[in-house]
């Protein structure tokens, strides 16, 4: 697409930022969305400065997409969706950015999730990544749940899936558990043979680096070891207890969203199970729809 087509267009920039990644989208009101790129991680919890970074560098990338070059960037109106602007402070430090868009309108990851799954309408909404959390918007009222941040929170996301792992198999490793083929494969993956090499190996480890290793889990699940199953069940146990809390409304619906959150499914209970639906937009344009919302809303006002 030339540069010419969109030089005098007002465009929309989208931004999901979680735990692994930053995802911007470039959307148009006659095209849609017409640029996709990802960044590196913007949680803000693990550094504004690093989130503000790669939220520049996926911008950066989508625009160059369509022939944009990085000073568009003055042009654009800005939904920015990110994981830890729940807390105030972050998101009070998150606002003194000096932000090189035209306007810029922050929320949390959860927030344009739920926009974008149900189209603007009540609903709620469970992230399954990384990290996890959830919220339900009934009655222009959010109220959020879970998303305390890892290690304290965040049960049944992947860091959590991957940190029970390792915890399970310093356990094992130490006589303290039987081994099973879980277990040998976790040992295989970091080249140990030990409980003190693993400590080792996982010390310092991100929420991003333990959960590398939920794919493993689920793999070893499906294998039928009760090692692997016992963690993804004290997950699910955990984030159905989540749901079922912003459920009691049974006329809403739920979606679920993130990575993992189709390996997780099979294992929450059926009663919530029975309340999910697929999202009708990912949550980069959810942001989208919050910026227009929200830009409209400061015309009127003005």
């Amino acid at each position: 697409m030339s540069k010419e087509k969109y030089n005098n267009k007002q465009l929309y920039l989208g931004i999901d930022g979680g735990g692994s990644k930053c995802r911007a989208i470039l959307y148009s009101n006659e095209d849609g969305v017409i640029a996709d790129a990802v960044s590196g991680p913007a949680n803000v919890l693990r550094g504004i400065e690093k989130a503000q970074q790669h939220i520049i560098e996926a911008t950066d990338t989508a625009l160059a997409q369509v022939g944009l070059t990085p000073d568009f960037k003055a042009n654009l109106i800005a939904g920015i969706g990110l994981a830890g602007l729940n807390l105030e402070a972050c998101m009070t430090e998150m606002k003194r950015w000096n932000s090189p868009f035209k306007q810029s309108f922050y929320t949390t990851d959860l927030h344009i999730a739920c926009v974008g799954a149900h189209g603007g309408k009540d609903g709620a909404v469970m992230i399954i990544g990384t990290g996890s959390s959830a919220l339900v918007c009934q009655n222009n009222k959010l109220i959020e749940m879970g998303g305390h941040g890892f290690p304290v929170g965040d049960a049944g996301s992947g860091a959590w899936v991957g940190y029970k792992s390792i915890e399970l198999a310093l356990l094992v490793l130490d006589g303290l558990k039987p081994e099973t083929d879980f277990i040998k494969a976790i040992c295989k993956h970091y080249q140990i043979t030990s409980a003190i090499e693993l400590a080792q190996t996982v010390s310092g480890f991100t929420p991003t680096e333990f959960g590398r290793l939920a794919p493993l889990v689920v793999q070893h699940a499906q294998l039928n070891d009760q090692h692997a199953i016992n963690i993804l069940k004290s997950g699910a146990e955990y984030l159905s207890a989540l749901a079922t809390k912003l459920l009691q409304d049974k006329t809403l619906k739920l979606s679920l969203i993130g990575g993992l959150s189709p390996l997780m499914q099979p294992y929450l209970s059926p009663e919530v199970v029975g309340q999910l639906k697929e999202a009708e937009q990912p949550p980069e344009v959810g942001a989208v729809l919050y910026a227009q919302q929200q830009s409209s809303a400061c015309a009127v006002a003005i």
